[in-house]
């Protein structure tokens, strides 16, 4: 199955969202440094009658939601930065996917890549398309509306081929 990829702001959005905040689960450090001082701020309060231990309070709890928040604002203002050259969809790279045991070649233009089927990580489907995984960190979209032959086609190929605990329907 040959598959051109043309990516548009959206598809690269939601991706990146998914990549970032459920695979990769880059909430979390931020989360915990939020509960860290926000639990410090807290103690300050209930020790409000010691001098200077609510406006210790109030610095942290400020550091507390101020830090994570100018984090997730960043990684938003630098995901629209990187969808700006994909408005009205832009083609990636053309992905083709072998019934035969051949497995998957990937190619931009610049470069040519293969893979075996055994070489993935993961794949999971969403409403809107495939990520193939590779590795943890180098992933492949395959938008639905790319697949000539229709998503359906294209997770049955994919079910043949990747093991049912490497596949994740969303």
């Amino acid at each position: 199955m040959n598959i051109q990829v043309r990516l548009d702001e959206r598809e690269f959005m939601k991706f990146s969202w998914f990549d970032a905040l459920r695979h990769k689960k880059v909430w979390r450090r931020p989360a915990l440094f939020a509960a860290i001082l926000g639990a410090a701020a807290m103690a300050c309060f209930v020790l409000h009658d010691r001098r200077g231990a609510v406006l210790l309070g109030s610095v942290l709890l400020v550091v507390a939601l101020g830090l994570p928040g100018a984090y997730f604002l960043s990684f938003f203002l630098s995901l629209r930065r990187q969808s700006a050259g994909l408005a009205g969809g832009k083609y990636v790279y053309t992905i083709e996917l072998y019934d035969d045991g051949r497995g998957i070649t990937v190619d931009n233009g610049n470069e040519h890549t293969a893979y075996f089927w055994e070489q993935v990580f993961h794949v999971y489907r969403t409403q809107t398309a495939c990520y193939l995984y590779i590795t943890p960190q180098c992933a492949y979209l395959i938008p639905h509306d790319c697949a000539a032959k229709g998503s359906e086609e294209l997770w049955a190929l994919i079910q043949r081929w990747v093991p049912a605990d490497r596949r994740t329907m969303l």
